[in-house]
């Protein structure tokens, strides 16, 4: 349970410093208010907060597995509290164990299982919390909670598709530059000593993988640092936040990438709108909790502007319609046509089963799709690298007639 430091004064104005165990800052308020003590500050202390090893981690997996537990226990009349305790038992890991007695404590003490799990956000997202918020403030958790675990398991089953199929590109990226880096460091200092013999002069790409094969080899620790900071330059740039619409934008224009991107976005958006509306969250609380939950930073933006156009009074459909590039034209005509029927919740459900199955369709094709260019790749880099071997050897017969 939390610990809070906190800074007493009576009427006298003689002040007071000490610490009190309360499973929420309002409850810790609550004990400490008397008719003779005013509070002055109170802050939750760092080390209560704290983790050994930093906050307890759950992976999709176990949040899946926690949602599906919890709507199974609660549908056959098991109350939250006991749930979470069957669900602690249940659990391997010590971190997660230990987080799981807080909620209870938190819970049994009288608040909501919302306000529990916010203290680990970290782990729940805010549509996490506001599905759940929305369940018990309605009595219709059991429900709620299905709906969460329908959106996990979506959402789930959509990130592990598009990794998947970039797999596959990585795998021969990866082996071309293996291949090319064992011919410059093992190859190319063989075929090097013989230029030198003849003293010939050689071409700008032939001594320019020269130099490079003589740096890998000779200095190999300052090569590897150089790797290491150029990989660390790189991802601290795509970080940036001022570049990300840029790189957002280049992925979404992709060619096949930038369409499973697409796809992607308009049925994670899709499923997240279904599952609050279907929860009962107001519209544009469910746009906001949406954008916040999208990672790329061009629906974020589009989505802010929709819910600003939402509160002024105008449609969903209307508003993502000036976003063609993000929401193709099917995605916004289809929410349009439920909001004019009162049927958004069944056509978004609709939307993101058909983008859904579009993701699925290209991430499948992918592998066959990419081959061709993959191939280019691998026999311009280490055809490259034999152009420049071979070009040489050419002088050899009238170097050695010399």
């Amino acid at each position: 349970m939390p610990k809070y430091n906190y800074t007493l004064t009576n009427e006298d104005g003689q002040k007071k410093e000490g610490s009190i165990s309360a499973p929420s800052k309002e409850s810790a308020l609550q004990s400490l208010r008397t008719a003779d003590n005013i509070v002055l500050a109170i802050t939750e202390d760092e080390d209560s907060k704290g983790w050994i090893f930093g906050r307890p981690k759950m992976s999709m997996v176990e949040k899946m597995i926690f949602v599906k537990n919890l709507a199974t226990m609660i549908e056959v009349g098991i109350t939250v509290s006991e749930s979470l305790s069957i669900i602690k038992d249940q659990t391997k890991k010590e971190s997660l164990k230990r987080m799981f007695d807080d909620i209870m404590e938190m819970v049994n003490s009288g608040q909501s299982l919302a306000k529990s799990l916010k203290k680990y956000d970290n782990n729940f997202s805010q549509l996490f919390i506001n599905m759940i918020e929305t369940g018990e403030s309605s009595g219709n958790l059991q429900d709620v909670l299905s709906y969460l675990d329908l959106q996990l398991e979506k959402d789930y089953e959509l990130r592990k598709k598009v990794i998947s199929a970039l797999i596959y590109p990585a795998v021969i990226i990866t082996i071309t530059l293996l291949m090319a880096a064992g011919i410059v460091v093992f190859i190319m200092p063989k075929i090097t000593n013989i230029f030198k013999q003849f003293k010939a002069k050689l071409p700008l790409p032939t001594q320019l993988l020269i130099d490079f094969s003589n740096l890998l080899r000779e200095r190999p620790l300052f090569s590897l640092l150089a790797f290491v900071i150029t990989i660390v330059l790189t991802v601290f740039i795509l970080k940036l936040k001022f570049l990300q619409p840029f790189w957002t934008k280049i992925l979404t224009r992709l060619p096949l990438f930038g369409n499973i991107t697409i796809s992607a976005n308009v049925a994670r958006f899709t499923r997240t709108i279904n599952s609050l509306i279907k929860s009962s969250v107001p519209i544009t609380e469910a746009i906001t909790i949406t954008m916040n939950m999208l990672d790329n930073v061009l629906y974020k933006d589009a989505l802010k502007e929709v819910r600003d156009k939402v509160e002024q009074g105008g449609k969903v459909g209307d508003s993502l319609e000036k976003y063609e590039r993000l929401f193709p034209p099917m995605c916004t005509k289809m929410i349009s046509l439920g909001e004019r029927t009162g049927t958004l919740e069944t056509t978004t459900e609709k939307v993101a089963d058909l983008y859904e199955k579009d993701v699925d369709t290209k991430t499948r094709n992918l592998s066959t799709a990419v081959e061709p260019m993959l191939l280019v790749l691998m026999a311009g880099l280490v055809g490259g690298i034999a152009i420049s071997i071979i070009l040489p050897i050419y002088q050899l017969p009238n170097l050695i007639k010399r």
